[in-house]
């Protein structure tokens, strides 16, 4: 007759974990991640049991908790992944665009030079006069 029972208090265990893999417990909240207590609760059984009665359920347990812990890892690897491409992205942009100041200083440095040296030029100058514009 122990047997019956230990085979029913099994099978209730695994399918409280089958529920809770699949997001659909009974008893604790659909949020709640997969854990011995979580399995206990939700097959009205105590932790004590599923470590003495059900050690291969307890391994599943285990691996359905390191589940979610490698899904979490994965999806925060692959946001870590993006943000490094975005990075990329943007030092590539920066480095371009000091490029293009770095040429539009040069060119305003030799404009200033020339205006300098045709002002210069034109005081000297006397067949030169300078036109002043009046609104």
């Amino acid at each position: 007759m122990s047997n019956q029972k230990e085979k029913a208090t099994h099978k209730t265990v695994r399918l409280a974990i089958i529920r809770i893999e699949k997001g659909r417990p009974n008893i604790v909240s659909d949020k709640r991640k997969m854990s011995v207590a979580a399995v206990a609760e939700e097959a009205g059984v105590s932790r004590a049991l599923i470590h003495r009665d059900c050690p291969d359920l307890l391994e599943r347990i285990k691996g359905g908790v390191n589940k979610g812990v490698r899904q979490q890892r994965d999806a925060k690897h692959t946001e870590l992944n993006e943000y490094k491409e975005r990075n990329r992205e943007l030092r590539s942009e920066v480095a371009e665009l000091k490029a293009m100041l770095a040429k539009v200083q040069s060119q305003n440095a030799t404009l200033i030079r020339k205006n300098m040296a045709l002002s210069s030029d034109s005081a000297k100058n006397s067949n030169v006069t300078q036109m002043v514009y009046s609104k």
